[in-house]
């Protein structure tokens, strides 16, 4: 049935003259024209007033539309609010089947479940047993044909009439998301839309409607992409995407995407040499053999396209990566963008319409792939959980250990990850010790290999260094200890562990040691939301001090002899009565709501080390924050410090136009972050001027990534930076350039650093160390004073990933973090982004250290006393 609808659409196409493709096109230009549809199903042209096509839709409009379909066609379609982006706009579910299949979904949708395991039921019971097939679209806002097609597919799927739909509906169960980023998706709609011009759209690529405004609509509401958000899970559309993906498993997961305007289309398989090696080779081979049918409708509609090439199957966070590892065929497709209306290209005119079509004519020929091979998915369905048994009883790994850092909450973090990724995970019953770590009941936790998620386990703990290619799309790292800076192990042997956790796990509730204190209490600054503790007082106007120096140890009152490190929060409550009250109350929440242990101190006297009057605790004031944003800044670097501040901290950031900076009265903010970005036209030199100034009056500057270039160059900062050398001899294959340039780079790759603890940048890391993730090679010489250089990469820093020979000699010993102390003021180089895709919870530490502790960072004069002003 789909192959005769796709003849018929590209016998339409055909005959359709180029010029008018730039307007809106009517049903049967995307739509086989020889179908009849329900009249009571409202077509997307009468339900939205103008021809498909001619603007691009809000999602204010998709979801009018999508309810109007729903209660037209109840007995194909169901619609369902499975989340909310941060913008509280509904992220929808489409259901869409036979009636006969919905009056039974819920048995179906066990049944499926069921064959994903081991003891799955007899085959025959595969024989009435439909495809369940995943349509996701607009993961990217600004790739809007993905989502526009959806609507087209919808309508037809929920409109169509005659025997083969109807066959089609009975033999799968289509679950359609229309849109997965609908904050991205409404500020590159709002752009493209008002940017256009009404006599007709301006094709010239250099048009204003075709070159977004900063940020763009590529991300989400915090400047993330969302397609990298499978593994970490960091956003509320991702987690109700995984939601969903687990609560149904499909056969077929299709993913739709755009790329640039001079490509044309892309769909898998992608480059054989990068698929991931934890996916089965079966799914490799359904990818090769689903994409005839796509072949097929692009060759008979004359639409060029391309496979094996540029895009590859190798991040485990990846919205085609991930089904992969869990038995799904995982589908990237990637249309030539018109970014905008219509665009001039290599190619010729690009339309929205053309855009639209293509998406429309694979969404079409996925659902006739999974109809055609529907017994040979059902048949790898079967095959996987045995296969994947057969591979972990031959892993030499038979469970990772893992322990909390003395941090419950950071593990505790850890743990849900785990849990909304189906991993099975038991506490340990018994010490272990492995990898030069002590792992003990309480405070660790046991994965075995023997389970299910066996794949996906394996991707999220290895630690990768060897690889069949060297060049990668996306990152080639991205071990989840190390990024939540937890101590692991894998173990050959598993060791003694109780029953599987079955709940969320209960968040680790902290300690008031010594009960409430008229005094002062004093907070541990190692736990996880301490940030979040600390600006709660804040916020409250609490007097607040900071520990620097060595740490000191107490004897509360009814409390065991304990040992504060540095960056413990002292609040003398003593120094402000009238507040008493309030402070009980702010500590309790800390407590219940933080994590955090808190010590209720009755005197000033400690056990060892400083009293609580001495000049060790230094004043806190509360920070204003500003974040520079704008054109040339990477909005994917400076997005997660802003997720961090306002969601993890609870401080609200003043985000800065980079345009702004030089009208800015800086004086108004005691931290200003420069993340990773292009600088040089953007910034006059009177204003570097002005920054200089405010560092040298105690503000504190904090530059990552090229940020840190662009300081050296100005003269912000002494900073001097390592180049390594990669020697080339000879002759080389001009077409093995991009390859060959591409293996100097170092694109997802984690390294080991050392931290001083004592330094206000350490603090808080009780075991002196740190991953980092790298994405350049931006590789910073240490300072010249001993002090000012609190964190270095090892001696041999390759944890996880690629990086040549070159590069790890280079990044060897040179400085991850500076700390330069500039007249009352400091500048905070960090090369590496310690927020890394908002799933950096460990080195996130270092980046609120900075905003909290950054005032703490003094000159040192030769002899080890500090200066004084």
């Amino acid at each position: 049935m789909i192959a005769r609808i796709l003849t018929l659409v590209a016998l339409f196409l055909n005959g359709l003259p180029a010029s008018s493709l730039a307007a809106g096109q009517a049903p049967d230009y995307y739509l086989p024209a020889a179908t009849d549809y329900a009249a009571s199903v409202p077509s997307p042209e009468a339900f939205f007033g103008f021809p498909f096509g001619e603007w691009h839709l809000s999602s204010y409009q998709l979801d009018a539309y999508l309810r109007a379909v729903a209660a037209a066609a109840p007995d194909r379609v169901r619609l369902e609010i499975i989340g909310h982006s941060h913008e509280r706009k509904p992220l929808h579910l489409l259901t869409i089947t036979s009636a006969a299949n919905h009056a039974r979904l819920d048995e179906i949708r066990r049944h499926h479940l069921a064959r994903w395991s081991t003891q799955a039921p007899a085959a025959s019971s595969d024989a009435n047993a439909p495809a369940v097939v995943s349509l996701g679209y607009g993961v990217h806002g600004n790739e809007p044909s993905a989502m526009q097609a959806a609507v087209l597919t919808v309508y037809h799927l929920a409109a169509a009439q005659g025997s083969d739909i109807e066959a089609l509906l009975d033999s799968a169960v289509i679950l359609i998301e229309p849109l997965r980023n609908p904050d991205g998706s409404d500020r590159a709609a709002q752009w493209f839309n008002q940017h256009k011009s009404l006599t007709a759209p301006s094709a010239d690529p250099l048009d204003r409607e075709h070159n977004e405004g900063w940020p763009g609509g590529r991300f989400n509401h915090y400047w993330f992409d969302p397609n990298r958000d499978w593994l970490p899970l960091v956003h509320p559309e991702a987690q109700a995407r995984a939601e969903l993906f687990h609560r149904w498993r499909p056969h077929v997961a299709a993913d739709f995407h755009e790329m640039g305007s001079d490509t044309t289309y892309f769909f898998q398989p992608g480059i054989p040499t990068r698929n991931n090696p934890s996916i089965p080779a079966e799914i490799v081979a359904l990818h090769e053999r689903i994409a005839t049918f796509h072949r097929e409708a692009f060759d008979t509609a004359g639409v060029l396209y391309f496979s094996r090439e540029r895009f590859d199957d190798f991040y485990a966070g990846k919205g085609s990566t991930y089904p992969d590892l869990h038995g799904s065929v995982g589908i990237l497709f990637e249309q030539a963008s018109s970014r905008g209306h219509a665009q001039d290209t290599p190619h010729g005119l690009l339309t929205f319409p053309i855009t639209i079509r293509n998406q429309v004519l694979t969404s079409l020929s996925t659902l006739k792939a999974a109809d055609t091979l529907r017994a040979d998915l059902l048949r790898q369905q079967r095959s996987f959980a045995r296969e994947t048994a057969a591979a972990a009883a031959a892993s030499k790994v038979r469970a990772y250990v893992f322990g909390d850092d003395g941090d419950p909450a950071r593990a505790h973090a850890f743990l849900d990850l785990l849990r909304q990724h189906r991993i099975e995970v038991r506490p340990l019953l018994e010490p272990v010790s492995a990898a030069g770590q002590a792992f003990k009941p309480g405070s660790a936790w046991v994965a075995l290999t023997d389970q299910a998620q066996f794949r996906l386990l394996t991707e999220m703990f290895v630690q990768r260094t060897e690889f069949e290619d060297n060049v990668f799309y996306d990152v080639s790292a991205w071990t989840l200890p190390l990024a939540y800076n937890l101590p692991f192990a894998a173990l050959e042997q598993a060791p003694r562990s109780g029953d599987v956790l079955s709940a969320a796990p209960e968040f680790p509730r902290g300690q008031l040691i010594g009960g409430h204190s008229d005094y002062a209490y004093l907070l541990d600054w190692s736990g996880h939301h301490a940030p979040r503790a600390l600006q709660r007082l804040h916020q409250a106007g609490i007097l607040v001090k900071g520990l620097t120096g060595t740490g000191l140890e107490l004897s509360p009152t009814g409390g065991t002899r304990a040992r504060l490190a540095p960056g413990a929060i002292l609040v003398p409550v003593g120094l402000q009565p009238d507040k008493t009250p309030l402070i009980r109350e702010i500590i309790e929440r800390i407590v219940a709501q933080d994590g955090v242990t808190v010590y209720g101190c009755g005197s000033g006297g400690s056990a060892g080390g400083p009293d609580l009057g001495s000049p060790s605790f230094a004043p806190m004031a509360a920070p204003r924050v500003a974040l520079i944003t704008g054109s040339g800044v990477n909005a994917t670097a400076i997005g997660p410090a802003w997720h961090a501040l306002d969601q993890r901290a609870g401080l609200v950031p003043t985000l800065l136009d980079v345009a702004q900076l030089g009208r800015a009265d800086l004086a108004r903010y005691q931290v200003i972050v420069f993340a990773d970005g292009a600088y040089d036209t953007g910034i006059t030199d009177p204003t570097v001027a002005e920054l200089k100034r405010w560092v040298r009056q105690g503000g504190t500057l904090v530059l990552m990534g090229r940020a840190l270039q662009w300081a050296a160059r100005k003269e912000i900062a002494p900073l001097e930076f390592v180049t390594p050398e990669h020697p080339v001899t000879g002759r080389l294959p001009y077409a093995g350039a991009a390859d060959n340039e591409a293996l100097k780079r170092v694109a997802g790759t984690l390294f080991q650093a050392e931290i001083d603890p004592t330094h206000p940048l350490g603090f808080g890391f009780g075991r002196g160390q740190l991953a980092l993730c790298r994405t350049h090679t931006i590789i910073l010489k240490p300072a010249k004073s001993p002090y000012e250089t609190p964190a270095v990469y090892t001696a041999n820093p390759l944890l996880a990933g690629y990086a040549s020979e070159s590069n790890q000699k280079s990044i060897a010993g040179s400085a991850a973090a500076l700390a330069l102390a500039t007249g009352r003021g400091a500048v905070i180089a960090l090369p590496d982004d310690p927020n890394f895709r908002g799933l950096w919870h460990g080195g996130q530490r270092l980046f609120f250290n900075a905003v909290f502790h950054g005032r703490a960072i003094t000159p040192v004069r030769t002899g080890g006393d500090s200066a004084e002003d």
